[in-house]
């Protein structure tokens, strides 16, 4: 009945004081450290609160340097959301997926290009098809988004669910280019050495690519990208994630049919 002491009769008085003074100052303990520990988590709240903010002013100044794909981050983030919840609902690559909390995961895509910050604007931004030095130059994003994401979790440090949101956008960052048959980069990884989040990624990314106005490419219809993906089935896409991609193509035009300016 939640007690949590008694005396014997009869009893001695300066006794019987001494041990009701001692459970009232245990309580007083009590609801001191009680006090303390609210106070602490409060401030644990509002520092991953600021955390949080800092990691979205680091997404939106993503977004905001590569001015031709305005909305492609959080496009890419939708795609992602799609393709994993068809994996979820059918157990596919359920021994990895099983173990991810999905709001931090598709938080953390939003880190993917975050690379693209060390890219000069004259290369970022240039209006026409890259020259092959220039391509070279561009393909270290993947290299840098992992040195960003590496300091800023370095910064953090600890457990916390920011640093969760590190972890998984490293491999979204480090991976989204390479390609199943071997010939992609930074590291030139094959079929399943690739990460999952980097498999899902390649899909999203190329995708939007595909469907988004540039002026140094023609702009494919989503019929027209979806096709291209099936072709790279087993040589640029992991063919698995390929057929979940081909199952759910009618949300993946709906999500660029809002999200694409004209």
């Amino acid at each position: 009945m939640g007690a949590l002491d008694y005396i014997r009769k009869p009893y001695y008085a300066p006794f019987l004081r001494k041990r009701v003074t001692m459970h009232l100052e245990a309580l007083d303990m009590h609801a001191e450290r009680r006090d303390y520990e609210e106070k602490l988590q409060n401030s644990r709240r509002e520092m991953s609160s600021l955390q949080m903010r800092v990691l979205n002013t680091v997404i939106d100044l993503v977004e905001r340097r590569d001015e031709v794909s305005g909305g492609h981050v959080e496009r890419t983030r939708k795609y992602v959301e799609v393709l994993l919840d068809v994996l979820i609902k059918n157990n596919i690559y359920s021994d990895v997926t099983s173990s991810w909390e999905k709001d931090l995961v598709l938080n953390s895509t939003m880190l993917y290009d975050v690379g693209k910050i060390s890219v000069q604007d004259s290369i970022l931004l240039k209006p026409d098809k890259l020259e092959a030095a220039e391509y070279s130059l561009i393909k270290n994003h993947t290299l840098m988004g992992v040195k960003i994401i590496d300091d800023i979790r370095a910064e953090i440090g600890g457990n916390s669910r920011e640093a969760d949101i590190l972890n998984y956008a490293k491999e979204f960052a480090g991976y989204h280019h390479e390609k199943w048959d071997g010939t992609g980069y930074p590291n030139g990884l094959k079929g399943y050495n690739i990460p999952l989040p980097g498999r899902l990624m390649a899909i999203a990314d190329v995708y939007d690519a595909l469907i988004t106005k540039r002026s140094y490419k023609k702009t494919y219809t989503p019929e027209e990208a979806a096709e291209i993906i099936s072709q790279g089935k087993g040589s640029h896409f992991d063919p698995v994630l390929v057929d979940v991609f081909l199952s759910v193509t009618d949300k993946f035009r709906n999500i660029a049919g809002v999200g694409i300016p004209n």
